[in-house]
């Protein structure tokens, strides 16, 4: 049977290969740090994936890891098991790549600020003949497709 555990920050982080790292230890239910080195656990693993132990006490969590609930569970050497969860919700979340949509739009009040038809009313001499006018009705009948 499983023993229940924790997860403690130990309020140190590091980078490792351009990523952030923030460091947890495992307490188990006397507040006891569980050594997660290579010389005291058997078997860690992560959301069914098997996480090879190091010479680390302690788990270097990736900043990367996206936002949600990480199951680990732990088999020591002397065959103590050990089950926690990590509650982690990522500090830096990666910006969505834009919709084709929002590219379109911001395209679309570039091409017209530059040719000043759009912001401070200052057109360009002939710029309805400009391919930058163009692009701006190919740009509109883009997002009129995407609106049906």
């Amino acid at each position: 049977m499983a023993e229940a555990a924790v997860w403690k920050v130990t309020g140190r982080s590091g980078d490792h290969n351009g990523i952030n790292h923030v460091e947890y230890e495992l307490l188990d239910s006397t507040q006891k740090r569980v050594s997660l080195a290579r010389t005291n656990v058997s078997s860690i693993v992560k959301d069914g994936v098997k996480i090879e132990p190091d010479d680390q006490e302690t788990l270097w969590f990736s900043e990367a890891n996206a936002t949600k609930k990480y199951k680990f569970n732990v088999v020591t050497i002397a065959g103590t098991t050990y089950e926690s969860e990590l509650n982690w919700t990522q500090p830096n979340p990666p910006k969505p790549e834009p919709t084709e949509w929002e590219t379109l739009i911001a395209e679309k009040i570039a091409l017209a600020k530059e040719l000043g038809i759009m912001g401070v009313w200052n057109p360009k001499r002939g710029y309805k003949l400009t391919k930058e006018y163009s692009r701006i009705a190919e740009i509109d009948n883009r997002l009129w497709e995407l609106v049906k």
